[in-house]
């Protein structure tokens, strides 16, 4: 198990990184309540209304797990021109994220609302489009984004895919070109309609359901070794690491590989939010030296932390310093 110390290692490492998350920045609205009785006029619940919480969500929040590791740490994402973006500049904000949110006319700012009664979720309504810009708009939003990079000199990159229509397949090759050329660490946290497009990247991050729909085939994790030897030697990846629900996370590199079993066991009580977690702390781990087990360790309580919480919620290292205690 990854020790205090080393613990405490990654935490003092990452206050000198600067780290930028480019991807699909999202708001997340919490609508809480309570049921006690169903509705008259159709078979659904009537929640009494309690009270809203807005966090910042998708690469939002992934972002906020790296100022909660102490990196200083921007953001550069799409929203729309609406009262939602201004939400969520204002959330960055409050936890001193310099930000590159590009506001675009003809679509919203994404919005995931979840209503929740006694810790149950009810009902999830999205506001979004999933169009991926392209043309002119393509064009200027690369430019302000490659802008945005090099002013900020980032040391790690996090580009945090949900197939919202922001990572085009030109853009992914211009920043991951960008990063081979300064020697910026570059991870990716992928989703499945550009799950190849990522190529010569020092960590590649899919979960198992992820890795199945590129591979074209249900995984089992007797796969993954000869699979993601493939991967890495296709594409040019120098870790790639599988995550595995309550299994935990299967990780190969150039030296070996190794499925690191969870440490801790929780009651899980929210997954949302976990993968976030996840890339970040095992990027800052193999970035400040961790060998992959330790990274992969570290991960796994990370990953436990979060969905251990109510909501998505960023990770808390003095709370994950007290587990190791």
């Amino acid at each position: 198990m990854i020790t205090k110390e080393e613990l405490a290692q990654v935490r003092a490492k990452a206050k000198s990184i600067k780290a930028m998350v480019i991807g699909d920045a999202m708001l997340d609205r919490y609508i809480y309540g309570t049921v006690d009785r169903m509705s008259p006029e159709a078979p659904v619940p009537i929640l009494s209304h309690l009270h809203t919480t807005l966090k910042a969500g998708g690469a939002a929040n992934v972002a906020l797990n790296l100022a909660a590791w102490g990196c200083r740490t921007s953001l550069a994402g799409l929203v729309g021109k609406d009262d939602h973006a201004t939400t969520l500049k204002s959330l960055l904000e409050d936890h001193q994220i310099h930000h590159k949110l590009i506001s675009v006319s003809n679509r919203p700012t994404t919005v995931k609302t979840r209503v929740v009664a006694s810790s149950h979720h009810l009902l999830r309504i999205d506001e979004e489009s999933s169009e991926y810009i392209y043309g002119e708009e393509e064009t200027e939003v690369t430019r302000e984004i490659m802008s945005f990079i090099k002013d900020e000199q980032p040391a790690l990159i996090i580009l945090q895919d949900y197939n919202k229509g922001l990572l085009t397949e030109s853009l992914i090759k211009k920043i991951i070109d960008y990063c081979r050329e300064h020697n910026v660490f570059v991870a990716v946290d992928p989703k499945e309609k550009n799950f190849l497009k990522y190529a010569n990247v020092d960590l590649f991050k899919p979960n198992l359901r992820e890795a199945s729909y590129a591979a074209g085939k249900a995984l089992v994790n007797e796969d993954l070794p000869e699979l993601s030897k493939k991967w890495r030697n296709d594409h040019l990846i120098t870790t790639i690491a599988v995550t595995l629900g309550s299994q935990g996370i299967f990780l190969q590199d150039e030296t070996g590989e190794c499925t690191v079993k969870p440490g801790r066991s929780v009651d899980i009580v929210d997954v949302c939010g976990a993968g976030d977690a996840v890339i970040c702390s095992l990027a800052l781990g193999l970035l400040t030296g961790l060998a992959p087990q330790k990274g992969g360790e570290l991960a796994n309580l990370t990953g436990a932390y979060v969905c251990s919480q109510s909501g998505v919620v960023a990770v808390n290292p003095d709370e994950i310093a007290a587990w190791l205690s």
